[in-house]
């Protein structure tokens, strides 16, 4: 493993390393917060999961809050879909493009995400939400009804919501907590969790969730064999889904 970068910052130390097979990871506080290949595509299982919902959604123009690696907007442009990255640290842009082929062409702005919210015109078909403090945990100004009201706000009509929500283990309540607020704003609101794994990803979805499916892949054929004991993921488990169809 070959460290290429370290950036020390006000939020922990930042690490990028590459390995033999050109595989990058972006490590920060304890927690890997991006991994590729050598082209930029995630190696996380999460990752590929929204990648599959905004997919079958059809999404034209999506707003992340939160870049890290930037590995979903890169999949996202690639495959022509007009990607706004909002995060209030611009090293994360420099890391995204410089060590992990994020393209030119996703627009990248440095400001709070909740100010986005707040102020912009600009309607997005999804948006995601994958931001964390020094903790790993969601900041609560990210959690609260409040928040989700200003997300709603700022979604076409048929539009979605993703965030990635960070769990210990199964006895931890937070995805679950983050997800009654989300339900605030009226919209069908469902949590993706893997239980059985510690420190794993879960996805809470809400808005036009009607016709869409479980994602069928969660890992794709491709992600290494040894890379699995970091994005192993089980029979997913659904907090409330009755309108997803298998």
């Amino acid at each position: 493993m070959k460290l290429l970068a370290k950036f020390v910052t006000d939020n922990g130390v930042i690490r990028i390393t590459r390995n033999k097979r050109g595989e990058r990871a972006y490590y920060q506080n304890g927690c890997y917060h991006s991994q590729s290949n050598a082209r930029g595509e995630s190696l996380c299982a999460y990752i590929h999961a929204i990648f599959d919902l905004l997919r079958q959604k059809r999404a034209r123009h999506v707003l992340m809050i939160g870049c890290a690696g930037g590995t979903l907007a890169t999949m996202l442009r690639r495959a022509h879909v007009r990607v706004t990255v909002v995060d209030i640290h611009a090293l994360s842009f420099v890391i995204a493009r410089r060590y992990f082929a994020m393209p030119e062409a996703v627009r990248c702005v440095r400001r709070d995400g909740i100010a986005i919210l707040r102020t912009s015109r600009q309607d997005y078909d999804a948006i995601v939400i994958d931001v964390f403090a020094s903790d790993n945990t969601v900041p609560k100004n990210f959690t609260t009804p409040h928040f989700f009201e200003l997300v709603e706000r700022r979604l076409r009509q048929c539009g979605i919501m993703v965030m990635n929500v960070m769990v210990r283990n199964d006895r931890d309540t937070c995805a679950n907590t983050i997800t009654c607020h989300a339900k605030a704003t009226g919209k069908p609101v469902t949590l993706l969790d893997w239980p059985g794994e510690k420190n794993r990803n879960a996805l809470i979805v809400a808005g036009d969730i009607q016709n869409v499916r479980i994602p069928s892949r969660i890992v794709p054929k491709w992600i290494k064999s040894e890379l699995q004991q970091i994005v192993k993921y089980r029979k997913p488990s659904f907090a409330r889904s009755p309108r997803y169809k298998k």
